[in-house]
Parts: C-alpha cells; sequence; structure tokens
C-alpha cells in the first residue's frame, strides 16, 4: 500500500517552537515556523492521504480555523474525496457550513443518523458523576447553578440541503465502511467496557425526558499499514480508547496496533481510569501516541513520562508519516 499521511489541520494549539523528535526518525514532523500564522481553536480536525484517497476526518470547531488553516498549510480542499463526521459535538463539526461548499461536487459525506440529538452535559465538581434519574430530578436547580450546558445540534434539514445545494452525497450510516483499499470506518463503537464511556453527558428527547449517552454517534478511522500494523485515528474517543482499538483490531483482523492518534477525552477523568489506559497502552505498545484536543494535559504528562519513546504531541500542522 502507499505511504500513509496524517496531517492535524485544526486543533487546540499551535507552536512553531515544537521541535521535530529525532527519534520518530521522519515519522511525526512539527510544522515550526510553516504554522506562524495558522489558527488554533477548541476542536479538532485531520487530513489523511492514503491509499489513493483524501479524507477529511472532522471541521474543526466554531471558530472557522480550518479555513485558515487550509491555506497555511497549503492544502486545497478540493482535493478531498470524503469526510467522514467523527460525532456530533460542535468542536467536531463547527465550520461544516462554510468548508462543505469548498470541497466541491461529487463527495461523500459520512456520517451517523445520530448525531442530530440534542445532548447536554453536566458541569459538576471534578470526579462527581452523576445519572439520568439524579439529572432528571434536579434538572432545574442545576441549570439555575449553571451546571448544565445544552451542547449545539446539527440540524438535519440544514446538513441535507447544504449537501444537495453543493452536489454532495450525504451516507448516513451505523455500519462500518470501506473507505479505501485498508481504510475502514468504525462503525458503532462497541461498548467492551463501559467504564470507559465519558461521563455525565446525556440525550435530551423532550422537554424533561432524557436518556444515558453511549456514543452511539462516534466514528473512528482505522488504517492497515503495510508491514506495520493497524493506526487508530479518533476525534474524542468518548466511546473509550481501549473500546475503539479493539473494535479496529476486530474489523480489521490486525492484532498489532502502529499508531494511535487523535483525542481520547481523559481531560478530567480519574487517576485510576488513566492508569488503566496507560497500563494498556504500555501492554500494546503502539510506535507512535499522540493525545490532542480533548485528551488533556494530565493524562499526556503521564505518558510522556511513562512511554517517552512512544508518545509524542500533536499541534495544528503536525504531520504523521505513517
Amino acid at each position: 500500500m502507499e505511504k500513509t499521511k496524517v496531517t492535524v489541520m485544526t486543533n487546540n494549539t499551535t507552536d512553531i517552537l515544537e521541535q521535530t523528535d529525532p527519534q520518530f526518525k521522519g515519522k511525526v514532523i512539527q510544522p515550526m515556523k510553516k504554522v506562524a500564522n495558522a489558527l488554533a481553536e477548541h476542536g479538532l480536525a485531520m487530513s489523511i492521504e492514503a491509499n489513493g484517497a483524501n479524507i477529511l476526518y472532522d471541521f474543526g470547531g466554531l471558530g472557522f480555523a480550518i479555513l485558515k488553516n487550509f491555506e497555511t498549510l497549503n492544502i486545497n480542499p478540493k482535493t478531498f474525496h470524503k469526510t467522514v463526521l467523527s460525532h456530533g459535538h460542535f468542536d467536531h463539526f463547527g465550520s461544516y457550513m462554510k468548508t462543505l461548499p469548498l470541497l466541491g461536487p461529487a463527495k461523500e459525506i459520512i456520517v451517523s443518523p445520530e448525531i442530530y440529538k440534542q445532548r447536554i452535559a453536566y458541569l459538576g465538581r471534578p470526579s462527581e458523576i452523576i445519572d439520568v434519574s439524579t439529572l432528571k430530578q434536579n434538572y432545574d436547580a442545576f441549570k439555575k447553578a449553571d451546571k448544565i450546558q445544552e451542547l449545539p445540534s446539527i440540524s438535519k434539514a440544514l446538513l441535507q440541503k447544504l449537501v444537495a445545494d453543493n452536489k454532495q452525497t450525504l451516507v448516513e450510516t451505523r455500519a462500518p465502511i470501506k473507505l479505501a483499499p485498508a481504510i475502514w470506518t468504525s462503525g458503532e463503537i462497541e461498548l467492551v467496557d463501559k467504564s470507559e464511556m465519558t461521563p455525565n453527558v446525556f440525550l435530551k428527547l423532550d422537554k424533561m425526558t432524557f436518556e444515558d449517552e453511549t456514543y452511539r454517534d462516534e466514528i473512528a478511522i482505522y488504517i492497515k499499514v503495510k508491514d506495520k500494523g493497524l493506526a487508530v485515528l479518533t476525534g474524542c474517543g468518548h466511546a473509550g480508547i481501549i473500546n475503539t482499538i479493539k473494535q479496529g483490531q476486530k474489523l480489521s483482523g490486525v492484532d498489532r496496533i502502529y499508531a494511535v492518534i487523535g483525542g481520547f477525552h481523559l481531560q478530567g477523568s480519574s487517576d485510576e481510569h488513566q492508569e488503566k489506559v496507560l497500563d494498556y497502552f504500555n501492554k500494546i505498545y503502539p510506535d507512535i501516541i499522540c493525545g490532542m484536543h480533548c485528551t488533556g494535559f494530565n493524562f499526556n504528562t503521564r505518558l510522556l513520562a511513562k512511554m517517552a519513546d512512544k508518545a509524542t504531541l500533536g499541534v495544528v500542522g503536525t504531520t504523521f508519516n505513517l
């Protein structure tokens, strides 16, 4: 298969001083002065070039940083064949309305049919976890205390119209899709370990009807890299980074994990859970581990301390030559 190249289009951080680490032998290249005028925002998007396909994974956040970074990183949006939305959170779909027209006609826009649901987050004390019953009983009080955040959602009608106006194809599916030779989407990620899911996020079905959020909309991307193993790309990893990796192994038939790149959503997670993930990474020992966006400073600090020969930081413009 052809060489795989993944470029960080948007992320929470841009840094011209982050130097390329020679230990990765060209597999991880930091952009340095190339991104002197790039924009960072709370969001994530990646460009994937592999096996004859160019894929845009997510659209970044609400600040439209991706539009500036197309220019800064010299990436023409018309070169993408397909886009994949990792899940229905605003920091991943935020710039879609301005990005889709730039892609041009005859492109596939791949999403889960679950992305349109209204989601709410409970913003309590660190390590405080509530259930649906507690949420329902105290919803008004939580709102008055500013502990409830109603997350922006995508309008299905608006997305359908935008795709139609640009002569593109909207693909809504819960099943895995083969994007190109040896490249797949995850489909709905099996919750082998439910304790891995990001807590305190719920679905709001109507004014006072709530359900647990089990992240059925989340889509990861898996790339089988010749003679090296499986590269796992994640948007936020809300369904659990270990669950996500195991889904890729099951789907691809590849046990060896070569790279794990994306958001792991371990910001604010317990020390116990972070140690569990660290132990798992140490067990499977990928060549490259890069936790961006929602992964969290504390986890990345621990990861760099424990697996310094495998862990790296990703900023806007970081390129992975897999």
